[in-house]
């Protein structure tokens, strides 16, 4: 039975999702491409639960840092999007997330590429409790996952299952294409991803 909690909180988080799809619009160059990462990233955050044991709240900031982890590219044609959309995130006004819901969803876009969270060096992350940055390291170690999965913003990924060994977490993709070179580029992002769940990746397509 869904209580009227629920009914709240599943109408604010669409209210969210509105003003999400309003910036993507209107800021992102290839909004296409962040669906299709934001796709990848539920399924990987769905998959290792098991592991990192997060619930619904956390699936949707992670949903939200997704759609939006590329619109710092509508202030630079350059360099540094990443921290420009972290920034661009705190500067919104998204419905039911309160100051600290909009930092974890900054970071966690900040850190979709380059540099990994560090407390020491990042001002903003290391000012976090420790569960909060736990929670920004492992939200991050899956959007870099998906969005090198989606390297060439061409949705080549139709669908991915995971099977969580001892030793090793088998990801299993599902194509419409050769996706070596997506493989070959999430092996380059996927470090932050092995710290967490404590074990390799490996990938068959």
């Amino acid at each position: 039975m869904i209580s009227e909690m629920d009914i709240l909180q599943n109408e604010t988080f669409e209210k969210a999702m509105l003003k999400v799809d309003e910036v993507s619009r209107t800021c992102d160059g290839d909004p296409s491409h962040s669906e299709q990462v934001t796709i990848l990233a539920l399924a990987v955050f769905d998959a290792l639960k098991p592991l990192h044991k997060y619930g619904a709240a956390d699936r949707q900031l992670l949903e939200i840092a997704s759609r939006l982890h590329d619109v710092g590219w509508s202030r630079t044609v350059i360099k540094k999007h990443h921290k420009l959309s972290g920034k661009m995130i705190l500067e919104m006004d998204i419905p039911g997330l309160d100051d600290r819901d909009k930092m974890v969803c900054s970071l966690v876009a900040r850190y979709h590429t380059k540099g990994l969270p560090n407390a020491s060096k990042h001002k903003d992350f290391g000012e976090l409790g420790a569960k909060r940055r736990e929670r920004v390291e492992w939200l991050a170690a899956i959007l870099r996952v998906a969005d090198a999965l989606d390297s060439n913003h061409t949705s080549i990924i139709k669908k991915l299952r995971m099977q969580i060994g001892d030793k090793a977490v088998t990801i299993n993709l599902e194509t419409k294409g050769d996706c070596w070179d997506e493989i070959r580029r999430v092996r380059r992002k996927e470090d932050l991803l092995v710290k967490k769940a404590g074990r390799t990746m490996v990938y068959q397509c």
